[in-house]
């Protein structure tokens, strides 16, 4: 395609709907990395680092999902003449899903929090579970060696982020019977996918958090299908046996690479609301206009 005579504000709405590959790769390795490299100039310490981290493995995923998704080679006969490409049905949606509940995390508790301290508190609730749910592997003190010293490292570590947790301003601020829905370090109760309003706290399961984040059905049950896939569901072996040996046209495959365009696009625009210091002006209008228009449309969209 000549993109040269197409207007800006056209081409991407073309890309999108006709060359959706073409636009992901485009969004993945020029805007959001243009966007993060601005966001990396500005040190961060502590926890406030780990919204970079998250943002690697969100790259990460994304660019193997890319990849998959532009597909693989797996026919004896394909070659120079006739490219057959494989496509890994269920590496693209299990890579998928830890796109959508990698971005889930990244806003849950980085973005959506309305200060500071509250989003110290739900990264320090998210940490006392990481590492209370690390601590149930079945490992003895003398499995490998210094096994016993990172088991002892860990329990103080637990113990210092609890002790830091209970000392926080936001923490501090919650009623007791609120605070007990999400927090009971007697049970190793550890909640960190919640909402948080009117003073009320609602506990959310992993595929809640989707929902609330993610605010569409499109994205809803696309959740459910990767996760589907990711099980070996039985469903997801009968669709196997459907397609295995088949080609599969693009309405099949890019619905969900138009996901993750809209996904990638949600995240460039989070980027921007949490560092002052990054911004879209430096990018070309029309993408702008774009990364906002689909950003907001998720943001406030309404079921009919």
């Amino acid at each position: 395609m000549d993109y040269k005579n197409i207007d800006p504000a056209k081409l991407m709405e073309t890309l999108f709907t006709e060359h959706p590959l073409e636009l992901y790769d485009y969004l993945l390795r020029g805007t959001l990395t243009e966007v993060y490299t601005e966001l990396k100039k500005t040190p961060k310490e502590g926890w406030m680092n780990y919204p970079s981290l998250l943002i690697d493995k969100f790259a990460i995923h994304s660019s193997s999902f890319f990849h998959l998704s532009s597909g693989i080679i797996e026919h004896h006969k394909s070659g120079e003449q006739v490219r057959m490409n494989g496509y890994d049905l269920f590496t693209v949606n299990t890579t998928f899903r830890a796109i959508m509940e990698t971005y889930a995390t990244f806003y849950h508790l980085f973005v959506e929090p309305s200060s500071h301290e509250e989003r110290e508190f739900r990264f320090l609730l998210w940490k006392i579970d990481g590492l209370t749910e690390k601590s149930r592997f079945c490992i003895n003190e003398n499995d490998f060696e210094k096994a016993k010293t990172i088991i002892e490292s860990d329990k103080l570590i637990l113990a210092n982020t609890i002790s830091e947790l209970e000392s926080c301003k936001f923490y501090k601020s919650i009623e007791r019977n609120q605070l007990n829905e999400i927090y009971n370090p007697a049970k190793k109760h550890y909640r960190w996918r919640f909402l948080f309003k009117n003073e009320k706290i609602t506990p959310l399961s992993i595929t809640a958090l989707i929902s609330h984040v993610f605010n569409t059905r499109a994205f809803i049950n696309t959740y459910k299908y990767t996760s589907i896939h990711t099980h070996s569901n039985y469903y997801a072996i009968e669709e196997f046996d459907k397609i295995r040996g088949k080609t599969l046209s693009k309405e099949y495959t890019d619905p969900l690479t138009r996901l993750a365009i809209i996904t990638t696009a949600m995240l460039i625009d989070d980027i921007c609301s949490i560092d002052d210091s990054v911004k879209l002006l430096v990018l070309p209008n029309p993408v702008i206009l774009f990364i906002k228009g689909i950003s907001h449309s998720v943001r406030n969209f309404k079921e009919s």
